[in-house]
């Protein structure tokens, strides 16, 4: 069997935990499984995460610019018949999903979305939910975060393993290399150790108060050493600044491993985990573990931990104390720790993956693929009604006539006056109605869904309709596109009497379509109950774009949005429809939404609005102005300007203008971009600090002259630059502090090129190289980077 290895979602520092799982995983993977043939797709940053290669392994690194689109490329010519994912994550890659197998270690966005800026929530969500309702095969940590797979709204993969870590210890080569002198002085104290990076979720407040508590109290000379990205560690450290702690940044696994050998107890008091590798890591090591009663710490951790709740201050310093000055405990704990690290195994995961991979491989899978957990969905539609009677019965019939038979119908009236009652009345029981006051459109959409159960749900208003056999239409591409969250088709317009009139103006969806106007026709827009609980009810507070914000709010909340050719409903047009009647509240309405959800408001509704003012003479006066030649356009213009940039602050606008052109001049003069940034970073070098990398090319060049600033290198890394010449050539290299020297490069030879660095302090790498080639674009490019640690993607 032939598989593909996706590793492009990891970098090295911020997803640490996930790169050690599947670095000891596969590395098993490829060892025990030597028949079986496997392509590892990387990046310039990841590609040192798999160091042992065999002959059955071929490692590729590929430009992070068009990472996906190679991927599907080579997996197509070469025959690859299974693709493993490293995590989900947005991408255009055109591999069947029915033979992907993605690793989801937990769903902590879901869990905490408060931890999240919203555009990297969305981004998670797409991702996540496309991974779990069409995935072959899911990988997962615990069986905690398994069952959470298997009952989250989305999933509709029912094949989930097992692919848990064991310790990390053994998988690095390095672990023996000799500590510098600082470095031994460190181990010289006691301490407490606590490796994570400063997210939200990983409670460094709350410890740093339990810390302070346990100090006061007991007044030892224990410190506190903190160890990953130090970003937002000059803030925190501030609020506690008469503790002894210590933030040690990123840190080489060798000093990582002596650090948790002699700490007096590793503190891990998170909020939440999907694993917990340092567990392992210190039962591997004799050090006893504080932490919290989290359920996947308590499946990996058993009874070899101490747990304290990671949101009590008092319970937590009181574990601290405890494991210091318990010592019958530490020892028990110590054994315990020893017996547990060894039920773990790298090669069972490494067994589970491949056996799913078997698996999947083995499905007679259809490349069309049709799946679906119910076979006849139930469908609920909700009518909201007030005095409509006019053109209730129309509506109520066209729903009532379609041919799929699990229909759940419900309508809401708002105690009409004009024999509305009474035409409910006469239908019976053939659905359920109520007519009360209510507090208008979208509080009686909210309850009419209240009363309702079906997986899908759409909603028409008392003057519209379905057309025949629209429900059936939406049930079958729902089965056939699991994923898809909201659907909608084509719409007639029509009149008061039915006759149609045109068409609605749907589009092919995308965000900034939607933005331009509201392509989603409400009558003809069905979507599932899980994104409506989700997102939570309509939104009572609007009277005129309800519907489009609705639209607009499944979409930033990850939801999949599709457009369908099929024509399902008739929308009325005629001068009583709140649409028509109301225009200038109407645009109000439109223009808080988009710039709620958007933050913007595309021109298309300025025009609207414009026209509508100068068509109806309002405010008086206008009819004359607009007759004028260019008048129009140009109020329009001004007015669209006036609008966005009075919202934002001198810097931002500034800012975006920058950004425009540069963005202008990488595309049409990449050579004068290339010149321009050189001359910033060597006139101006501070801003090195800012942007970190000057002369890198997203595909992986190298320009003939370069700089890298290092913030905070790690005392005694072995740097390197690692890659190909496009021809012979020398290269100038230097070190802040430090003199050039020289390195001779042999054309289209892959070489690794070591890079000395002896401070901890910030350091900027100087390249020149001699020669260089000129590409099809005008672009100098001396050297293809195929491996570094100098620099990770989000440095760019």
């Amino acid at each position: 069997m032939h598989i593909g290895i996706d590793l492009r979602p990891l970098a090295p520092g911020p997803t640490g935990g996930i790169n050690l799982v599947l670095k000891g995983v596969l590395e098993a993977l490829f060892a025990n499984h030597a028949s079986d043939s496997f392509t590892v797709f990387a990046t310039p940053f990841n590609r040192s995460l798999i160091k042992r290669v065999p002959a059955n392994v071929r490692m590729l690194t590929l430009p992070i610019s068009g990472f996906y689109s190679q991927l599907s490329e080579i997996a197509s010519k070469d025959g690859i018949g299974i693709l493993f994912r490293s995590y989900p994550v947005e991408d255009q890659l055109s591999f069947p999903f029915q033979r992907q197998i993605f690793f989801i270690p937990d769903i902590q966005h879901e869990d905490h979305p408060e931890f999240f800026p919203a555009q990297v929530l969305r981004s998670r969500r797409v991702a996540f939910h496309q991974a779990l309702t069409l995935a072959g095969a899911i990988g997962t940590l615990t069986e905690f975060t398994r069952e959470t797979l298997r009952q989250h709204p989305w999933t509709e993969c029912r094949d989930i393993f097992l692919m848990g870590p064991a310790s990390p210890i053994s998988l690095f080569d390095s672990i023996s290399d000799p500590l510098t002198v600082q470095e031994i002085a460190l181990l010289e104290r006691k301490f407490f150790l606590y490796p994570a990076n400063l997210w939200p979720h990983k409670n460094h407040r709350r410890i740093l108060q339990a810390f302070a508590v346990f100090h006061k109290r007991k007044a030892r000379d224990i410190e506190l050493f903190l160890t990953g990205d130090p970003t937002g560690w000059a803030e925190l450290r501030a609020e506690f600044s008469g503790l002894p702690v210590r933030h040690l940044g990123f840190v080489r696994p060798s000093f990582l491993y002596a650090l948790l050998k002699r700490a007096q107890a590793l503190v891990f008091f998170s909020l939440y985990e999907g694993f917990g590798i340092p567990l392992l890591e210190a039962f591997d090591l004799g050090t006893p573990v504080i932490c919290s009663p989290l359920p996947s710490l308590l499946e990996v951790g058993g009874d070899a931990i101490l747990t304290a709740d990671p949101l009590n201050v008092a319970a937590m310093a009181d574990a601290m104390a405890q494991i210091v000055e318990d010592v019958e405990l530490r020892k028990a704990m110590i054994e315990k720790g020893k017996v547990r690290v060894n039920q773990f195994s790298w090669a069972q995961s490494a067994d589970n993956l491949m056996k799913a991979c078997r698996r999947v491989a083995g499905r007679a899978v259809s490349d069309q693929l049709v799946v679906s957990t119910n076979s006849a969905p139930l469908v609920s539609i909700v009518t909201p009604s007030f005095n409509q009677a006019r053109f209730l019965k129309r509506t109520i019939e066209s729903v009532l006539s379609q041919n799929y038979p699990h229909i759940e119908y419900v309508v809401i009236d708002g105690g009409s006056t004009d024999g509305s009652v009474e035409l409910l009345r006469s239908y019976g029981s053939r659905f359920r109605w109520v007519s009360e006051p209510d507090r208008g459109q979208a509080h009686a959409i909210n309850k009419g869904f209240a009363q309702t159960r079906g997986s899908i749900r759409a909603y028409l208003n008392s003057d519209d309709c379905l057309l025949p056999n629209a429900v059936e239409t939406v049930v079958r591409v729902f089965q056939q596109h699991p994923d898809w969250d909201l659907v909608y088709g084509q719409a007639f317009y029509i009149d008061e009497e039915d006759r149609i009139i045109g068409m609605y103006p749907t589009a092919e969806y995308s965000f900034s379509r939607l933005m331009q106007d509201c392509c989603i026709c409400q009558p003809a827009a069905f979507w599932r109950s899980r994104i409506a609980d989700l997102v939570g009810p309509f939104n009572e507070e609007l009277h005129y774009a309800l519907d489009y914000e609705y639209w607009l709010r499944i979409d930033r909340a990850g939801g999949r949005i599709a457009h369908v050719p099929d024509v399902l409903a008739a929308s009325r047009l005629y001068p009583e429809t709140k649409t028509l009647s109301a225009r200038l509240p109407f645009y109000r309405e439109i223009f808080k939404v988009c710039q709620q959800y958007g933050g913007y408001v595309d021109k298309n509704y300025f025009w609207g609005l414009w026209h509508h003012r100068l068509s109806n003479n309002q405010p008086p006066g206008l009819y004359w102005l607009g007759k004028l030649p260019g008048f129009y356009p140009l109020v329009v213009a001004v007015h669209h300007w006036l609008y966005h940039y009075r919202l934002r602050p001198i810097t931002i606008r500034l800012g975006s203008l920058h950004k425009r052109f540069l963005n202008w001049l990488a595309h049409n003069h990449p050579l004068a971009y290339y010149g321009l940034h050189w001359r910033i970073a060597k006139t101006f070098p501070r801003t090195n600090r800012r942007r970190r990398v000057f002369g890198f090319w997203p595909d992986g060049w190298l320009a003939p002259l370069a700089q890298i600033y290092l913030p905070h290198p790690a005392v005694g890394q072995a740097y390197y630059l690692q890659g190909r010449a496009p021809v012979p050539m020398t290269l100038k290299l230097r070190v802040s502090g430090s003199s050039w020297h020289e390195h001779h490069l042999p054309a289209n030879e892959e070489l690794s090129i070591p890079i000395k660095i002896e401070s901890s302090g910030p350091t900027r790498i100087y390249l020149s190289f001699s020669r260089f080639i000129v590409d099809l674009v005008s672009r100098p490019l001396a050297f293809r980077i195929e491996d570094t640690n100098l620099f990770s993607e989000r440095d760019l």
